[in-house]
């Protein structure tokens, strides 16, 4: 599993909150793959390979994958002011799977800063309440990639939001959750990867 994770997430191979609909979000779909020459299967199976060809690639793309649980979640913006709140989330007994927490190998935690659409109806919700709550939970992150780590720009509202820690990002269009699509193929073996690839190519562009 460690090799495929070394190897190898993006909107459709993470439960995101249903919210993420409004925005035009890019996704690698099945259609993007086809069938190679010689490959014969089911019309039902070459569904389900082509499904899961397209997690590969979502899984391939995600920069960070880490275990953790969500200990705790608060609100970085008024959620009743903006439709696109920021939330900051910290899981604590984190293993880092993909890429690189500096931090979290010093403390097992992991800072992470969630955007997430919600059109104006997040007043009413806890912070993260979409989240599995009270178990250890695989997931995938981007880089924090700002001009200063320290701080969370709110540009909406033009001001600092957050000063401190912030390990890692998750925005509208990724991150999140595993689907349990997406935590089966990280379970699979490297022969049944490595067959999904041959047999699976992306899509020809005439």
């Amino acid at each position: 599993m460690r090799r495929f994770l070394a190897a190898a997430l993006l909107f459709g191979a993470f439960v995101c909150p249903t919210e993420a609909d409004a925005f035009d979000c890019p996704v690698l779909g099945s259609h993007l793959f086809q069938a190679a020459d010689g490959v014969e299967a089911p019309a039902e199976r070459q569904r389900q390979d082509l499904e899961a060809r397209a997690v590969l690639a979502r899984l391939e793309r995600t920069p960070i994958i880490f275990r953790g649980r969500l200990a705790s979640a608060r609100y970085l913006s008024d959620p009743r002011k903006t439709n696109t709140p920021f939330s900051m989330l910290v899981f604590d007994h984190v293993e880092v799977w993909k890429g690189r927490l500096p931090n979290a190998s010093v403390d097992r935690k992991a800072f992470i800063v969630l955007r997430e659409w919600c059109d104006g109806s997040c007043g009413d919700r806890p912070a993260a309440h979409w989240w599995p709550r009270g178990k250890s939970t695989v997931v995938g992150a981007d880089p924090n990639e700002s001009a200063d780590p320290s701080k969370v720009l709110d540009s909406e509202n033009r001001r600092v939001i957050h000063k401190g820690r912030v390990d890692a990002v998750m925005g509208m269009c990724g991150g999140g959750p595993l689907t349990p699509a997406a935590l089966e193929l990280l379970n699979a073996s490297d022969e049944e990867v490595a067959r999904l690839k041959r047999e699976y190519p992306p899509r020809r562009r005439d």
